[in-house]
């Protein structure tokens, strides 16, 4: 793995790695690469792309999208799945920051990478700040008082305030690779709730940007169905009763 520490590299070579997962929709990935073409991407020094199915037209809109940037496309020879499938992507990173994406999202105005990275800086406890567009939150995490940050305005979450969300998301954004590197691989911990419980534990939140204006433009059919899979797994009950505890045992004590 590749070892990198915020601030150590230098910003003319790019601070951040552009991480995008996706799984056979080509449209998409079109579309959320045309998108993030158009936005000013000073500090981004690579594409990282990585294909979880034997779809051969993903690998033509990297090729044709990407040709003029510098970019690492990787097609997994079998699925692997998201969270396996980052774990592979993030062994590319070189940079101490990634903007993570997936393939399904479109960037109207900006990354706002120097807003996100001055919030990350400032709070070592904010895993990653989104940009999702606040009429677009899914759930009400972010329903607290806004802050600012010499003239950033932004939402913080309590990780107290939910059990399993609020201290990890795949949303886009940036994020620090050290903090991968502290916490992964990720397949080895489980879905991304699991993931976010585990940073939780730890005391990590989120940040959103007032500014953001992000959009998801795809639902993936296979969320529900992962959903249903997970709740009827051997040992689920036994889990969800320890993470119960143990949170209860957070909120009290953290």
């Amino acid at each position: 793995m590749n070892m990198v520490a915020a601030g150590a590299q230098d910003d003319r070579s790019g601070f951040a790695t552009v991480v995008i997962t996706c799984c056979n929709r080509p449209a998409e990935l079109e579309q959320t690469l045309t998108s993030m073409l158009a936005c000013d991407l000073t500090g981004i020094d690579k594409f990282v792309v990585i294909e979880d199915s034997d779809c051969a037209a993903t690998k033509d809109v990297v090729a044709r999208l990407l040709a003029d940037r510098s970019h690492v496309f990787l097609q997994n020879t079998q699925n692997l799945g998201q969270i396996r499938s980052v774990d592979r992507a993030y062994g590319e990173v070189k940079t101490p920051y990634v903007f993570h994406c997936e393939e399904d999202w479109v960037f109207p105005s900006s990354l706002f990478l120097t807003e996100s990275r001055a919030l990350l800086d400032a709070f070592p406890k904010i895993h990653a700040v989104m940009l999702r567009a606040r009429e677009e939150w899914p759930r009400k995490i972010f329903d607290v008082e806004e802050q600012h940050l010499d003239g950033v305005g932004y939402f913080r979450t309590d990780p107290k305030s939910h059990r399993r969300w609020g201290s990890f998301s795949f949303n886009p954004g940036l994020r620090r690779m050290s903090d991968y590197q502290a916490f992964g691989p990720y397949g080895d911990i489980g879905p991304e709730r699991d993931i976010s419980f585990v940073h939780k534990l730890k005391g990590f939140s989120l940040a959103s940007l007032s500014a953001g204006d992000v959009r998801h433009i795809g639902f993936n059919p296979t969320e529900k169905k992962d959903e249903n899979k997970r709740k009827k797994a051997k040992g689920y009950l036994m889990k969800s009763l320890k993470h119960r505890l143990q949170f209860a045992w957070y909120k009290w004590t953290g």
